[in-house]
């Protein structure tokens, strides 16, 4: 596998500088059609590449810089490459360092670059997660929901939370959506303190909260937009859903 492109994020894997362009010409057009204004290129797993991979994704980039922001992420080898070029006033560029161990390679990683079904492994045990901050009553909801709800934007049907709603592909999960870019259970909306936080469940493509992906429980407020596994199979998402305070 030479590449994996998830959420806004497009990985190089290559081996050399034939394989590197042949994996830029084939994925980053596919990286371009993703509804993120903010790309991520990783090159940090690429090794023994040369100048004739820069000449190859250089252009690309320049000539996409215009119309999205990039953040690219690049060997030592290639560093020397981009100096003095002029994209450094058009990207963001990093050097990635100490490369050996540094990334894990997990299954879903490995997964074809159009393939974005969701992984079938057993969840590992977790610990419980709590919202950032050190005073609940700092979010945006001050004061005590007791009816919360999410709102299916595609035929408008309320699912009331409680104290806690799963959202996934298969029961325990409730409700449950069969939709194969969906994770058993995918992300939870519960109600903790004066308000209710949503937090992804380690889902293989993701939970955005208005438009940005959940890396943490987050507060929700009336009218916070949830959208489900975005992928190129589902550009708009798979599910997506209004969070209300009058459920």
């Amino acid at each position: 596998m030479t590449a994996t492109l998830r959420w806004n994020r497009l990985e190089l894997q290559a081996d050399g500088d034939a394989a590197f362009k042949a994996a830029v010409e084939e994925n980053f057009p596919k990286l371009l059609e993703l509804p993120f204004d903010d790309l991520e290129i990783d090159c940090g797993r690429c090794k023994n590449l040369g100048e004739s991979s820069f000449q190859v994704i250089g252009p690309h980039l320049a000539d996409a810089a215009g119309k999205k922001k990039f953040i690219v992420r690049i060997t030592e080898e290639l560093a020397s490459y981009f100096q003095g070029t002029g994209l450094s006033s058009l990207l963001t560029v990093s050097l990635v360092e100490h490369m050996d161990g540094a990334v894990k390679t997990t299954a879903a990683d490995e997964e074809d670059a159009q393939d974005f079904s969701a992984d079938d492994e057993d969840e590992e045990p977790r610990d419980e997660t709590h919202p950032p901050g050190d005073d609940i009553h700092q979010t945006k909801i001050q004061t005590r929901a007791a009816n919360g709800g999410l709102v299916d934007e595609e035929d408008g049907h309320v699912y009331l939370i409680g104290d806690e709603i799963v959202i996934g592909r298969e029961p325990p999960s409730e409700p449950v959506f069969q939709i194969p870019t969906i994770s058993k259970r995918h992300f939870r909306v519960y109600r903790q303190g004066p308000g209710y936080f949503i937090e992804d469940m380690r889902s293989t493509n993701g939970t955005y909260l208005n438009g940005n992906p959940l890396t943490q429980p987050q507060p929700l407020g009336e009218g916070d937009e949830v959208v489900v596994a975005i992928t190129l199979k589902h550009p708009d998402g798979a599910k997506r859903f209004k969070f209300t305070l009058k459920a």
